[in-house]
């Protein structure tokens, strides 16, 4: 009985100890730029959940498939330009400050425990800035060794770029709109 204590005590303090097995760190990602309009125009693009292909670049098309748009727990489709689909579920919506977060639910074949938050703020002369923000995990975060092209480098980068190219066509799609 006193082994199985022992062996039981260990068990304990290695399972409390995700390093002891490698897991991967959670990764943070941030990118803001400043729009030449007020919050509340920019809000009404970024914030129109269901149609993130009104100013996002690299998708197709974007629709509702669960739930009222702007309602905790919808879900929406993106077709992304080279044809695959993921599904993405909003778990916080306050248009009185301007600010969504949402996660993958369905489709993402690189990253875990994603979760992505776009803010809004006020840039004193009517200009706002936008500030979107993710923090994830590597989809194999069990591995010391991510297979390749999955290392937290390469998803940082993609991610960083993904941001940046969108925050910047959202500038475009919000600027001549005002």
């Amino acid at each position: 009985m006193r082994t199985f204590l022992r062996l039981a005590t260990v068990a304990v303090a290695l399972c409390s100890n995700t390093q002891a097995f490698g897991e991967a760190q959670e990764q943070r990602i941030a990118e803001s730029i400043v729009i030449d309009a007020p919050p509340a125009a920019v809000w009404a693009v970024a914030g129109d959940f269901a149609h993130l292909d009104r100013w996002y670049p690299f998708i197709d098309a974007s629709r509702l498939v669960l739930g009222r748009n702007g309602e905790v727990g919808a879900i929406r489709e993106i077709r992304r330009l080279n044809g695959t689909k993921v599904e993405e579920k909003l778990i916080e919506f306050d248009p009185w400050n301007y600010r969504l977060v949402y996660t993958y639910a369905e489709g993402m074949p690189l990253t875990s425990d994603y979760f992505a938050t776009m803010q809004i703020k006020e840039a004193g002369a009517g200009k706002s800035l936008v500030e979107w923000t993710a923090r994830f995990k590597r989809l194999s975060y069990w591995t010391d060794q991510a297979p390749a092209g999955q290392e937290d480098a390469t998803l940082t980068k993609l991610l960083t770029n993904a941001y940046k190219a969108g925050l910047q066509n959202l500038k475009k799609v919000v600027e001549p709109a005002q």
